[in-house]
């Protein structure tokens, strides 16, 4: 009972603004409060200079607490100023000819709005190193973020990232997260949103919200979902029908592509040794059903 309250006040702060999305996936008791984290395994095709590259990438979801002034990590949820969030870790090593390219990109969001808190990558594409940050900035009647980089090709600096109108405004390195909260229950629907790009990349970043639409369509048991901005390609989604809504497949607009192979709930904490990731995927009480 004390959940499904916890459920009811959260979706009645996010406002009508943004009711398109729900809070029954982050704020699901019984999935996240025994601490495992889920882990997704996909194969990759990423498109880099106009040809596919396979690769794998790793998706992680977990509940974390976080200090609410400095966003650091909290190992006891139960201090002055913790923050509840549910953590994106997403890891892709790219092959390029000589070079490979690696990408890690973590996110938090707040489990009291369901709004990104925090967002960070760093990588390396072969040529040099960048790193690139978001950090919310929360007001009464404003929406904003902070935005630091430091690139090999653009150096260090600052800037501040204000959506133009109040409809939802999603960050692109937010879908994998942001498609399993859609609200699902009517079985098709479709609703406008304000979408910016990929953070990714060794170049300082123009970011620009723009109007995009989002629409799905439920089968017997899969979520098809279609993300389109303007008259150009669409984010082609497929996910469970049914609670977690696992994303079973991505084909992006770019003509990358994550289809998933393996799903896994695990303590993470572990599995960090010679053999576990083996030990792991072999391991049938870890595995979500087909």
């Amino acid at each position: 009972m004390a959940g499904r309250c916890a459920i009811l006040f959260v979706f009645a702060l996010i406002g009508t603004a943004s009711a398109q999305f729900s809070p029954s996936f982050p704020l699901n008791n019984s999935y996240w409060d025994d601490g495992k984290a889920e882990f997704d395994f996909y194969d990759a095709q990423i498109v880099r200079d106009g040809q596919p590259r396979q690769c794998e990438a790793l998706v992680i979801f977990v509940r974390e607490s976080i200090d609410a002034k400095t966003l650091a990590r909290l190992d006891d949820p139960k201090k002055p100023d913790a923050l509840a969030t549910i953590r994106l870790h997403e890891i892709f090593t790219v092959p390029r000819g000589m070079f490979v390219e690696h990408l890690s990109l973590t996110a938090h969001w707040r489990l009291d709005f369901l709004s990104l808190a925090h967002l960070s990558l760093v990588g390396t594409d072969g040529i040099g190193n960048f790193s690139k940050r978001l950090e919310e900035k929360r007001e009464a009647n404003a929406r904003s973020w902070f935005s630091f980089y430091d690139t090999y090709r653009d150096r260090a600096g600052f800037d501040t990232i204000v959506p133009a109108t109040d409809r939802p405004a999603i960050f692109y390195d937010e879908l994998p997260l942001r498609v399993r909260t859609i609200d699902f229950s009517k079985p098709n629907g479709e609703f406008e949103i304000q979408l910016a790009p990929s953070l990714g990349g060794g170049r300082r970043d123009t970011i620009v919200f723009k109007p995009a639409k989002v629409a799905w369509k439920s089968s017997e048991r899969t979520i098809e979902v279609d993300l389109r901005q303007d008259a150009g390609a669409a984010d082609h989604f497929v996910l469970d029908r049914e609670f977690p809504f696992l994303l079973r497949e991505w084909k992006m607009a770019d003509g990358s592509r994550l289809k998933l192979k393996n799903s896994l709930r695990a303590e993470y904490w572990k599995y960090d040794k010679p053999g576990d990731r083996e030990r792991a995927l072999k391991d049938p009480m870890l595995r979500h059903p087909d």
